[in-house]
């Protein structure tokens, strides 16, 4: 999910290989993190995975879990429903890029994985699908640790952009917002939102964050 143009179809295989090595080191911390925050709200949470790309559920969240996903590239979406067709009615597509689909509300937890380095007004974004999140809910987010020591900057010019480019796209201009930890703990999740949580994961290269509404949101979006 990006705030600009949709990715040209070859940057789908960067969803793809997430899970293999040498990616799976930056992402499967991250995927844990995420799981114990759906966790945290039992074997029945509601949740909603914005900027789903190809991973439109959580694995490993409790069967009864009523998890929900939206992406603003339709071609995703399509994906996604072909992928889990028992899945299709709960798969959507967004707007906007600061626009949700109209259901669903009231939400235990918003989950945005290496979304939110992607938009260029990170606070607008985030306040978005907070609104979602019911009292006592919470919005979760990871991105990039642009704060990390100097591989990750040099891993994205050298390695992972020869990468991309054989692949087709180029990682130059995805990420309009970097965040390290100092930014990631001043962002703005809109009204009656607190951040409680901010991890580093081990390899230092990515930050998550749980914000909690501790009151109510004036304008539900």
């Amino acid at each position: 999910m990006s705030e600009g143009s949709p990715h040209d179809a070859a940057y789908f295989s960067n969803h793809e290989r997430r899970l293999r090595l040498p990616w799976s080191l930056y992402h499967r911390e991250l995927d844990q993190l995420v799981l114990a925050a759906v966790e945290r709200f039992g074997p029945s949470s509601r949740v909603l995975i914005v900027g789903a790309g190809l991973a439109p559920v959580i694995e490993g969240a409790p069967l009864g879990a009523d998890q929900y996903a939206c992406d603003l590239d339709a071609r995703a979406v399509e994906a996604c429903k072909e992928r889990y067709p028992w899945r299709a009615s709960r798969i959507s597509l967004c707007p906007g890029p600061y626009e949700l689909p109209a259901e669903p509300r009231d939400l235990d937890l918003v989950v945005a994985k290496e979304v939110i380095e992607h938009v260029d007004d990170p606070a607008r974004f985030a306040a978005a699908l907070a609104s979602r999140v019911r009292v006592g809910g919470e919005l979760a987010l990871t991105t990039p640790n642009y704060g990390a020591p100097w591989l990750l900057p040099l891993l994205e010019r050298t390695a992972l952009e020869w990468v991309a480019r054989r692949d087709g796209f180029s990682r130059r201009d995805i990420h309009p917002s970097k965040f390290d930890g100092e930014r990631l703990a001043r962002l703005d999740a809109g009204p009656g939102m607190r951040l409680v949580e901010q991890v580093r994961t081990r390899t230092s290269w990515a930050l998550f964050a749980r914000f909690r509404r501790v009151a109510p949101c004036s304008s539900p979006r």
